[in-house]
């Protein structure tokens, strides 16, 4: 027999095993916006899309609806701080890349710049908004996937054993464990 368990605030408990990422977005005045999300993942098909869950009354799904465009930043464990910084503040009252100390690098087909700090980055076109209740879910075209030259392979692939990134799962953080197979399933 199975026991129910409390999803938590938010839902947080229904996240169980999700990459914490920073998405940075512009605001009007073209200043970088940079939220901490869990609420992400990848469709099947092409061209390849992922989608991504925020809360309507968040500034930062204010912002990807009407800019329709971000990028989304893996962050390492070094980074926990940064994730809860990013986080804890909103985007409207702070400037989170000040805060925190990050540093844009130029996306190549968005406006919304790349975090310097994070081993890889997707940017992202949004397609589709889909309002659920008071949650705002994004389905956005990936326009590229990129890593940190030392995480490439040289074959247009990622070294995945030195990929070091931050999950969020049951309302706690994890680093990523070792491999435990290879290929797809």
């Amino acid at each position: 027999m199975r026991v129910p368990v409390d999803v938590g605030v938010y839902g947080e408990y229904l996240h169980y095993g999700m990459p914490l990422t920073l998405v940075t977005v512009l605001d009007e005045a073209g200043s970088v916006n940079v939220a901490t999300i869990a609420s992400i993942t990848p469709l099947p098909g092409e061209p390849p899309r992922l989608v991504m869950g925020i809360l309507a009354e968040n500034y930062t799904s204010q912002l990807v609806e009407k800019q329709g465009e971000f990028v989304v930043n893996f962050i390492t464990p070094e980074m926990r701080s940064v994730a809860q910084a990013c986080g804890m503040y909103s985007g409207k009252d702070a400037n989170k890349m000040t805060i925190c100390d990050l540093h844009p690098l130029p996306a190549k087909h968005v406006k919304a710049p790349l975090l310097q700090e994070c081993p890889m980055n997707i940017e992202c076109q949004v397609e589709h908004v889909l309002k659920v209740d008071d949650l705002y879910l994004f389905v956005s075209k990936i326009l590229v996937l990129e890593v940190a030259p030392e995480l490439s392979d040289g074959r247009h692939g990622v070294k995945v054993d030195q990929l070091q990134l931050l999950f969020y799962a049951f309302g706690h953080t994890f680093a990523r464990g070792p491999m435990v197979g290879h290929g797809p399933l």
